[in-house]
């Protein structure tokens, strides 16, 4: 993604929103497998990259890139098993579907605020 702010912002974003959104769809495969014999529960994570991110030392408002934007990883998640050996915990998949939908909304939110704070320095920030 081009970054109209020379920043690494908008690539950031444009990463952490594909990935709340694979994680959302991994979620919601468990949740249709609930009943689903042998079936294990799978998740996403990318707390490394998480981590990873860190203040440069030019500016406390620039946030680094993420040094390996494809190592998210997909893993079973490690519920106890039902007799017919699904793993699928459907109060665990409920609230961590409910924090990633939040995770989701406060990035889009994020991104609406520097778009808009974007179209008001390039207007002239109203003083035109």
């Amino acid at each position: 993604m081009i970054s109209p702010t020379g920043d690494n912002m908008f690539p950031l974003m444009e990463d952490l929103l594909t990935r709340t959104s694979k994680r959302q769809q991994a979620l919601a495969s468990n949740v249709a497998n609930l009943d689903t014999p042998g079936y294990h529960s799978k998740d996403f994570t990318f707390d490394e990259q998480l981590a990873s991110i860190t203040m440069s030392a030019t500016s406390g408002a620039h946030i680094t890139p993420l040094e390996n934007t494809a190592s998210a990883r997909m893993y079973e998640v490690g519920s106890p098993e039902k007799p017919n050996g699904n793993n699928v915990d459907l109060e665990r998949e409920m609230t961590e579907i409910t924090k990633n939908g939040l995770q989701y909304i406060t990035l889009v939110q994020y991104l609406n605020q520097k778009i808009k704070t974007l179209r008001s320095a390039i207007s002239g920030g109203g003083q035109g």
